[in-house]
């Protein structure tokens, strides 16, 4: 049965490993960016566990090349580049798209439906067709707390065709 686990273990790692490492490099180069991000993000974390999973079940042959002198400058390499992006994104204000995107929600609604190209009597015909109460029309964002429901839904019914 060990061996049935670590066959396993390490055939998962390596499907995965393949997945992961195709979508990151398709978002990298903002091929399918939507439709592969949440790919990318769910398998990465089942990833995780088929990795600490490989890990386990090959424990043995794992804990002599882990004192091995190149995996600790490997390790040690890694961790100083890793860091750098991490120091670099914490000296970063603020996000743009962030403030893009919260800017857009919380502006006034008719403001924002000139920034999407929307008519405004097609706005309340389209939010009315999902049953969208559109009794405040301050923003998109305070009609989608007074319906309890996504910003990102509103924007989506707004732009449909």
């Amino acid at each position: 049965m060990k061996f049935i686990k670590r066959d396993l273990a390490t055939s998962f790692t390596t499907i995965l490993f393949v997945i992961i490492s195709v979508s990151g490099v398709m978002m990298f180069f903002h091929f399918f960016d939507t439709q592969v991000k949440s790919l990318h993000e769910i398998l990465g974390l089942v990833f995780v566990g088929a990795a600490l999973f490989h890990v386990i079940f090959n424990w043995s042959s794992m804990k002599r090349y882990f004192a091995k002198k190149v995996f600790f400058l490997s390790f040690t390499l890694l961790l100083a580049i890793s860091s750098f992006f991490v120091v670099q994104s914490l000296n970063q204000k603020e996000n743009p798209k962030g403030v893009l995107i919260e800017k857009m929600l919380s502006a006034p609604f008719k403001n924002s439906l000139d920034v999407l190209h929307v008519n405004y009597d097609d706005a309340i015909d389209r939010l009315n067709r999902e049953n969208i109460s559109i009794e405040t029309q301050e923003s998109i964002q305070k009609i989608a707390q007074t319906n309890k429901t996504s910003p990102f839904r509103i924007v989506a019914i707004l732009i449909q065709e």
